[in-house]
């Protein structure tokens, strides 16, 4: 009869343990999943934190950037359609013309690739490719650029060289640079493209002998706001490629640099892998 007493005596005492345990296990379960719920929740803020910059972003430069090439464009078709012009004149507006829609084109590619990137996670299609052929193209796109200004591009990409990269990205990045180096260039310089085969990388230079960048815009080149400078012959400059290039070359597994002597000239360099 004791014994049965003590035993009962030991559960009624159990109960409220076993209770306690359980309540504490279910806040134990309530509060993970509350940390968990507020750890996505913060993550989910984080990142409409950074769509709501990115569309900050894109707003500024839209506004910036392609309102000023289009007035200028749009004040060129005024001249061709609403005064007479002697064939010289008439030549050189359709150049200047031709000129604006060309950089135009090309910054609405760079904006749109940025969007891409920033919107929708784009990474790149890496495969065994051969670099001569993507700057041959690259510089036969810019060939009527630099015969324009009278500027010399000459490639010295050997034939073997072959990189593990995105063809597309890589050729986006070339036509930057190039674009940049013949937009800093004037009559009689050169733009030299090379290639450099190192352990597991390739290195790839594009450097000319234009008028340089000054150390204050050398500093934040690669940012999206950097300066926006003309070139020689007043073409104008968006802001946006550098820092494009900088995002691809490092979604590739590479990095991008560049040094530059005022009235000496400048030399960018980036890295892709080599082929594995």
């Amino acid at each position: 009869m004791k014994v049965e007493t003590e035993k009962n005596d030991r559960m009624r005492t159990q109960e409220p343990l076993n209770s306690m345990t359980s309540a504490s296990q279910q806040n134990l379960e309530r509060y993970l999943a509350t940390s968990e719920r507020v750890s996505e929740l913060e993550e989910a803020i984080g990142e409409l934190k950074k769509i709501n910059s990115v569309k900050d972003q894109l707003l500024s430069i839209i506004s910036h950037d392609v309102r000023a090439p289009l007035a200028s464009v749009q004040s060129l078709l005024t001249l061709l359609t609403r005064q007479k012009l002697i064939q010289d004149e008439y030549h050189e507006v359709a150049e200047g013309l031709n000129h604006q829609i060309e950089q135009t084109n090309r910054f609405l590619e760079n904006l749109l690739q940025w969007t891409k990137q920033n919107f929708s996670k784009v990474e790149p299609r890496t495969g065994k490719v051969a670099l001569q052929p993507l700057v041959n193209e690259v510089i036969a796109l810019y060939s009527f650029s630099a015969f324009r200004k009278k500027v010399t591009i000459m490639s010295e990409v050997l034939e073997e060289v072959t990189i593990y990269a995105d063809a597309e990205m890589v050729k986006l990045v070339l036509r930057n640079l190039i674009s940049n180096a013949i937009k800093f260039c004037d009559q009689d310089d050169h733009i030299y493209i090379q290639a450099i085969i190192e352990k597991k990388k390739v290195r790839v230079i594009v450097k000319d002998t234009g008028q340089g960048i000054n150390e204050k815009n050398m500093a934040t080149l690669f940012g999206l706001s950097h300066f926006s400078t003309t070139g020689t012959k007043e073409e104008l400059g968006f802001g946006l490629g550098l820092a494009l290039c900088k995002d691809f070359v490092e979604k590739m597994g590479g990095y991008i640099s560049a040094s530059s002597r005022e009235g000496i000239g400048s030399c960018f360099e980036f890295t892709v892998p080599g082929p594995v």
